[in-house]
Parts: C-alpha cells; structure tokens; sequence
C-alpha cells in the first residue's frame, strides 16, 4: 500500500521506530515527489510506500494504491489481457528492477499495481517500460541487463538477507 504524507520524515521516523519497520528505499519519483519504501518482511521489498506533498487541509484519501502480489510472470499477462477484454484503458507495463508491474485505475480512479518479484535488486525508485508481449526470456534478460547497470546491482537473495539482517538488529 502507498499513502500520500505531510511529513515524510516524521512518518518514516514513526513506522520505523514505532511499528518496526525498515526503510529498504527512498529516492524521488519521476513525479517530483520523495518516496519511502518500507518492509518488515525480508521477502517483500516493500509492504508500505510513503510518498510526500500531502496538502494538510486535503479531504481526498490519502491512499495511494492497492497493490496484489501475483506468481508468475505468465499470471501478470493473463492480467493484462483480461484488462483489455473488459475495456480498462490507461494500464501502464513498468519494469521495476525488482519487479514488474501493470498499474491502472478502478471505475473511481483509485490505482491498483499487479506486480511479479524479478531474481534482482535494483535501487528505487526505478520506472522503465515493460513490453508484455516479449517472451519470459526477453524479459528477464532485459531486466537484468538494465540492474546491472544500475548502482548497488545485487540479486533478490542477497537484498532479502541484508534486510533480514537490518530487521533482526531492531527487534532482538
């Protein structure tokens, strides 16, 4: 889940200190915005996205998006066509690095993400194009190609056990 914040810090601050997270990212987001992904769980890069600019007398949700976890890389296609068959316009194919993803919106505009962990970790944010018609081995290569030219280039297993590391130091 993504919320949008009035003070990034002092929420990071909370959800790290208070409700045991670990920030596994930040950077600034192609929109403008500092973005914080957060994770109490070293198989998931993050299971809670902190994006500021937040008005303080706004009175929209500050839900930012509904993310669901799929299995497979197969899953997220099959996704994609059933968009399309049941006429869901503005669905965005984004290569993550560390994932792969489809974003589009719910009959109220609110955005949902269906994404797919990739074997790799890359820095965040990170926001390429994604062409779902590719074969899985396209695919793969292509993502692995763009993280490794990326700073900080690990695989998923190592970044899950440097966060397994960071949460085991706070909470024992």
């Amino acid at each position: 889940m993504g919320i949008n914040v009035i003070d990034i810090d002092k929420m990071a601050a909370f959800y790290c200190q208070v409700i045991g997270f670990v920030v596994s990212d930040e950077g600034v987001a192609s929109f403008g915005s500092r973005i914080v992904f957060l994770t109490q769980d070293p198989e998931e890069h993050h299971q809670l996205v902190l994006i500021d600019g937040r008005p303080e007398d706004v009175s929209y949700s500050t839900v930012n998006q509904i993310s669901c976890k799929l299995d497979s890389l197969n899953d997220l296609k099959d996704y994609l066509d059933i968009l399309i068959d049941n006429g869901v316009s503005k669905i965005e194919q984004v290569d993550h690095g560390n994932a792969w993803s489809l974003y589009f919106p719910d009959p109220e505009g609110n955005f949902i993400e269906f994404y797919v962990d990739t074997p790799f970790y890359s820095s965040q944010p990170c926001r390429e194009p994604l062409d779902l018609s590719q074969s899985e081995g396209e695919i793969l290569a292509r993502t692995e190609a763009m993280c490794r030219n990326r700073t900080g280039f690990i695989s998923r297993s190592e970044w899950q056990e440097s966060i397994r590391e960071r949460i085991g130091s706070i909470r024992y």
